[in-house]
């Protein structure tokens, strides 16, 4: 009996074993390259091939196998493929049905959180021939000039929701974060037309929102642009969201160690005393209420985080380098917790 007991402990445990290896296998790898070229008349099994020596995937037998059963091995076009943020084997034959980067297109990912000059920075290692003239259109960010710029352009008529950014300020905070194919020979005004025109198509269902929230589209912006670079997940989120709406009611500076980097140029975790003391309308150290406008351009979750604070009974919060979030009800609490995670 006892024999049995341990032949079926052992068989378990090969069965799971085998389970979570097929699961690990059928996840997709994390690739240094992330882009594939795929040639006109290639087969399903060199492009699987192609693939598992890339290292897009794990294991190529269980990808073909994924492509046989989903019916669209035929299907698989040629082209350049940028395959940044696959999560899945469906993902990846997702992209390849759809097609290719075409040799006049080039692939602009930009992350939640980022802001002009990592828009900038993308575009020249997209390929993008005229990077630098980016800021002639956006306006520049607060690192390069001191108080910001207004953009070259004006959108407003195909963006009525830019209509409420005040003169004087870039249009950071509504180059939505996305994934977008652009042509190479696009001008930089075209390309931020398409980046502004998503921002409205992603934001229009919160049209409601906003309106009954007692904040303008520009403060619900340039809150949700700091949330987004203060915290990760949603439910801190929406309690710094809340804690930060308190404060500017209150008239307590929101010392957010984010837009002081924004002012600067740096990517302290920490900022220094020096550095509270920044020239700069985007320094809620030195000003309280918001900053002169967004320092980053936030994703939905940040948005919808500005727009559904969840109420609580703190005034204080700080990230640790791991990127834990500590709350605090009082300074006493705070400088607590800033001595234990602050080090």
């Amino acid at each position: 009996m006892k024999k049995l007991l341990v032949i079926l402990v052992l068989l378990t445990a090969a069965v799971a074993a085998g389970v979570w290896l097929a699961v690990f296998l059928s996840l997709p790898g994390h690739p240094a390259e992330t882009r594939l070229t795929i040639q006109a008349g290639e087969s399903a099994d060199k492009i699987a091939a192609s693939l598992a020596d890339g290292g897009f995937i794990r294991s190529r037998l269980i990808f073909r196998y994924f492509l046989t059963r989903s019916g669209q091995s035929t299907k698989l076009q040629p082209g350049t493929y940028d395959l940044t943020g696959v999560t899945s084997y469906g993902d990846i034959v997702s992209r390849l049905v759809e097609g290719g980067v075409s040799s006049g297109e080039l692939v602009l990912l930009i992350k939640e959180g980022w802001n002009l000059r990592d828009i900038r920075d993308q575009l020249k290692k997209a390929g993008y021939a005229r990077a630098d003239d980016l800021y002639g259109i956006t306006g520049t960010p607060a690192a390069v000039a001191a108080k910001g710029a207004a953009p070259a352009a004006n959108f407003s008529s195909d963006c009525p929701f830019l209509t409420g950014v005040p003169s004087g300020v870039s249009l950071e905070g509504y180059l939505f974060p996305d994934t977008y194919r652009v042509y190479k020979d696009a001008t930089p005004a075209d390309i931020v037309r398409k980046l502004l025109e998503n921002f409205g198509k992603k934001t229009g269902p919160l049209a409601v929102q906003v309106a009954n929230s007692g904040h303008s589209l520009f403060e619900i912006v340039t809150l949700a642009s700091i949330i987004e670079d203060e915290v990760r997940s949603d439910e801190d989120r929406r309690l710094v969201s809340d804690i930060f709406w308190r404060r500017l009611a209150a008239g307590i500076p929101l010392q957010a160690d984010s837009t002081v980097n924004y002012a600067t140029g740096k990517s302290l975790a920490a900022v220094s005393l020096e550095d509270t003391g920044a020239e700069s309308r985007y320094n809620t150290y030195k000003y309280a209420g918001l900053p002169a406008g967004p320092i980053c351009n936030p994703g939905l979750s940040a948005i919808q985080a500005a727009l559904d604070p969840k109420a609580n009974n703190y005034w204080f919060f700080l990230t640790d380098e791991s990127g834990g979030v500590h709350y605090a009800r009082n300074l006493q609490e705070h400088g607590a917790n800033k001595a234990k995670y602050l080090k």
